[in-house]
């Protein structure tokens, strides 16, 4: 029993750090984020690398194991070596036993949609887990101002134009209540949240679907941003074809379940390209 324990759990770390290096290849992760997943046959703990940079995971020893309920390492010295964000992964695991794998992204290309009041609605097949309305932006701001309001019992929030002394304004979640708030924007089903000048976070029912959709959230916003300037192009020049501005094309409903479908039944083609892609460079080493 103890060896096929043992099986699965290294099964699932070699696959996480496999992970890790897909998401720093394909520019979702750098120096900054982090990927996280639940202990396969211990719900209430989940696992991620210490606080390096995703690309230079390598082995188990990188990997900490923490409390899902308070995200405590489970060998407390372990502790200076955290992310301070692991609140994030802590709080969603909590709240969503269907969910297994957290991505946290400061994807340059997706930080825009958090800032210019645009929807990063669905373009392509492949990113119809963004839905047609696009994912919500979480605004930590705001949060703190409940979080004051709270504290101090004011009734009126609108007088509340200072976020809380005991905080400090670097709008990172690095506490159950912030990770708690952010958590709760999953609460429909969805599948990403955006975070205000901060990126983007991301779940999955495994490894493989949070990579994936953390993936192509980061292509969906390259793609709509290169139709935005086309379409910002074409109106200059007014060279529409139909002579007027049809505006951008995005996914209807039907087409963004459809699209679901499809990628549930091909997640492994991807997984499988990916995986050899890290394995064949130099920088990525997996040791487990």
């Amino acid at each position: 029993m103890n060896h096929d324990y043992d099986a699965e759990l290294r099964k699932e770390i070699r696959k996480f750090i496999s992970a890790c290096h897909i998401l720093h290849h394909h520019g979702i992760l750098d120096a900054y984020g982090h990927l996280s997943f639940r202990h396969p046959l211990k719900p209430d703990i989940f696992l991620m690398s210490r606080s390096i940079a995703s690309a230079l995971v390598s082995s188990s020893d990188d990997l900490i194991q923490y409390y899902v309920a308070d995200c405590r390492p489970l060998i407390p010295s372990k502790l200076s070596e955290s992310y301070l964000e692991r609140f994030i992964h802590s709080e969603i695991y909590k709240q969503y036993p269907n969910i297994n794998s957290v991505v946290h992204s400061h994807s340059e290309t997706v930080i825009p949609y958090t800032v210019n009041r645009v929807r990063l609605r669905p373009v392509m097949h492949l990113a119809g887990f963004l839905r047609p309305k696009g994912p919500p932006v979480w605004d930590i701001a705001a949060v703190q101002v409940q979080k004051k309001f709270a504290v101090t019992g004011r009734e009126d929030l609108s007088q509340v134009l200072e976020p809380p002394r005991e905080d400090q304004v670097d709008i990172l979640v690095k506490d159950e209540y912030y990770g708690r708030k952010l958590a709760y924007s999953f609460a429909q089903g969805g599948a990403v949240t955006l975070m205000r000048g901060h990126g983007f976070t991301a779940v999955g029912d495994s490894i493989e679907m949070a990579v994936f959709r953390a993936i192509y959230t980061e292509k969906n916003a390259r793609t709509l941003t290169a139709s935005m300037v086309g379409q910002e192009s074409a109106r200059a020049t007014m060279s529409f074809g139909t002579g007027s501005d049809p505006g951008i094309y995005t996914l209807s409903r039907q087409e963004a379940l459809a699209s679901n479908d499809v990628v549930e039944a091909t997640l492994q083609r991807p997984w499988d390209l990916w995986v050899r892609e890290v394995e064949v460079l130099p920088l990525y080493r997996n040791n487990a």
